[in-house]
């Protein structure tokens, strides 16, 4: 097996035994019986391993963007990036189980701890100059599965209101419809973001933290008024990033041309 294959294979192993040791030694703590943290684990290697195959199968992606050379093993941006995918299904695991135990003192660091690997990543790409194609997608994937996850599991538990749920799937699908057309159209995928979609994106992570903050009444982080002035913040925010986006993806419609479609030779 080539290095860079086997550097992405140990990762994906590495990541799922610590969630996984992590996980249990939480729900040890919490005496939370068997049954759950079983479903978490099957639900974790499941999600894991297809993460994993992912990569593998793209492993073609893993080169310094303005270089045809491959990486040698996966990068440290890259390792944050993973990170990050790999703490999805814990931090929804502990949501759900927000309801019944008190587990401020895990969830709240694990998720500004999570939600910080968003910016550091980026920071040490850019400093090492190791900024990569794979890199670019995986960042932008792990912002919105996890923004789309917590909002899902946000508003089945009514931490969110109805209105603001909406908003954001509109922001969400805006843009994944959206670059899937210009993929289309330009025949490739390549991940795009303008300062205002990272700023929803940043936005929405402060007060999703405070929303958990808000469950256990911390005192003002937690504060009802806070977070609530704070949420329709957040939403004028993510609402003038609708407009943004769908500006800047109807521009590079304008200037991109279709792809060209081969015409097959004449017989004879």
């Amino acid at each position: 097996m080539q290095p860079l294959k086997r550097s992405i294979l140990l990762h994906g192993v590495i990541f799922f035994l610590a969630q996984a040791c992590f996980m249990l030694i939480v729900s040890l703590a919490y005496r939370m019986g068997w049954q759950r943290p079983a479903l978490f684990l099957g639900i974790s290697l499941a999600y894991h391993a297809s993460l994993t195959g992912l990569l593998l199968a793209r492993w073609e992606d893993f080169h310094v963007e303005g270089s045809a050379e491959l990486l040698v093993r996966v990068n440290l941006p890259n390792t944050l990036t993973f990170g990050r995918l790999s703490s999805i299904p814990s931090i929804l695991y502990l949501i759900v189980q927000a309801s019944s135990y008190s587990i401020l003192p895990v969830i709240l660091p694990l998720m500004c701890v999570v939600f910080a690997t968003d910016f550091l990543d980026g920071i040490v790409a850019r400093r090492r100059r190791q900024i990569t194609f794979v890199g670019r997608y995986l960042d932008s994937s792990s912002d919105y599965i996890m923004i789309i996850a917590v909002s899902i599991i946000f508003s089945y538990y009514t931490l969110i209101p109805l209105w603001f749920f909406i908003l954001i799937m509109c922001r969400l699908v805006l843009f994944a419809v959206g670059m899937a057309l210009l993929a289309m159209r330009q025949g490739k995928a390549d991940p795009l973001s303008t300062f205002l979609g990272k700023a929803s994106i940043f936005a929405l992570m402060v007060l999703y933290v405070m929303e958990v903050a808000e469950l256990f009444r911390i005192p003002w982080i937690g504060n009802t008024l806070v977070v609530r002035i704070v949420e329709y913040a957040v939403a004028l925010v993510v609402a003038a990033s609708i407009v943004d986006k769908a500006v800047f993806l109807t521009r590079m419609f304008q200037k991109t041309p279709r792809r060209q479609q081969r015409v097959p030779p004449a017989n004879g």
